[in-house]
């Protein structure tokens, strides 16, 4: 009999690419991809911990799973769905949901998803135990290898997982590990598999794409099999590499990556997106606030006057749009500091904006501080931004 699986995913596109590839492996063991929660053998919600918000949707998306495993025929085990969490919120929060949430019976963090079908395998099979690995490793290569795609036309193509940035409000060193870089020759016979389903269009994935430095050992040269111009040291292969060598394979028709960090954002890259006729004239250059004092809390490494001087950079050689992340509320933030922050969205006027209100998020730095701003004076604002950018875009 064919087994179907189910996914739910919350959260941004580097969940919505480790869920393709989850679904791809599936497929390739002989699964069914079912859109009806209710016909499936697997139940698997790939989640988000970068605020709080995606934790409480995920929460009451499992939650109501209860009522399929309800609805199953209580005695024959055999007919219960496999309930999985995955993702973010298995290192986070996945001992408390399998304290809370007997129905999950899989949890599984986001370095060891190449391992959720053997998992669920073992499960059909009759192991009676619940399992939980909440293990960091680097992921296996072959978790990218299948040919399966949400979308036809477009593709997403991971080139690292994890951050090292520790930004002081984000979860995301503790969920995803540190940063881990994917070999370069691995990223670009993803992208040819891609141009082999007839895909033209892809985004490159990175917390932070420009932390990108894939170093070879000492006696291996990435220059060696790479055309790209030899670096100071021959060793690294960058992320400006990288854009040079899949410029140049036959069949893209457009490049585009995200996300980029202001602190080590370069005007190489600018000239470099400047001169591809592939890559994007569209730059994703979160600023989170526009108050130097508040930068430094965040542990952001620049200041506003560096932000404005690259935006300008950018703006002077690529000539393309913009857009970017913001977070008003952060702890100690005062009107002073929001009217900042509010200076840079009518000064840049970006094509798109991201604004979100703080949520304090474990583990991390800022969590040290007092929340101290009011829930009413984040939504206040929230919507004065949002209201702005509103504006701003629909004048561009």
């Amino acid at each position: 009999m064919t087994k179907r699986v189910f996914i739910r995913t919350l959260g941004c596109q580097m969940n919505d690419r480790d869920s393709e590839a989850l679904v791809g492996i599936f497929l390739d063991k002989g699964y069914i991809l079912t859109e009806d929660i209710n016909q499936a053998d697997v139940i698997l919600v790939n989640t988000c911990s970068v605020r709080k918000h995606a934790e409480d949707r995920a929460i009451s998306f499992l939650g109501s799973i209860r009522k399929v495993i309800e609805s199953r025929s209580p005695k024959n085990n055999s007919l219960l769905p496999i309930v999985g969490l995955i993702g973010c919120m298995a290192r986070s929060r996945g001992e408390e949901i399998f304290k809370k949430m007997p129905h999950v019976n899989l949890i599984c963090s986001s370095a060891m998803l190449y391992k959720v079908p053997e998992y669920a395998e073992k499960i059909l099979k009759g192991y009676k135990e619940r399992i939980i690995d909440l293990e960091d490793s680097k992921r296996e290569e072959w978790f990218y290898h299948s040919h399966f795609r949400f979308d036809k036309n477009h593709a997403y193509v991971v080139i690292s997982t994890g951050c090292s940035n520790y930004c002081s409000y984000c979860v995301v060193p503790y969920v995803r590990g540190e940063l881990r870089l994917r070999d370069p020759q691995d990223i670009i016979e993803e992208v040819k598999r891609n141009i082999s389903l007839g895909i033209k269009k892809i985004t490159l994935l990175g917390q932070n794409v420009n932390d990108y430095h894939y170093l070879y050992g000492d006696n291996y040269s990435g220059v060696r099999i790479f055309a790209g111009e030899e670096t100071k040291n021959k060793n690294i292969f960058s992320f400006i590499d990288l854009l040079k060598e899949l410029d140049k394979i036959d069949g893209i028709e457009e490049i585009d990556f995200i996300t980029s960090h202001p602190k080590n954002t370069s005007r190489d890259l600018f000239y470099l997106m400047a001169n591809s006729e592939k890559i994007k004239k569209h730059l994703h250059l979160p600023f989170q606030s526009g108050s130097d004092r508040i930068l430094k809390l965040m542990n952001r490494g620049y200041t506003k006057e560096k932000y404005i001087s690259l935006v300008e950079d950018f703006k002077m050689i690529v000539k393309g749009t913009l857009s970017t992340d913001v977070i008003v509320g952060f702890p100690t933030e005062t009107e002073e500091d929001f009217l900042h922050t509010k200076d840079i969205l009518e000064k840049v006027k970006f094509k798109y904006a991201y604004i979100f209100k703080y949520s304090l998020r474990q583990n991390t730095e800022a969590a040290k501080l007092e929340d101290d701003v009011s829930k009413d004076e984040k939504e206040r604002r929230h919507r004065i931004l949002l209201e702005l950018q509103k504006r701003l875009s629909l004048s561009i």
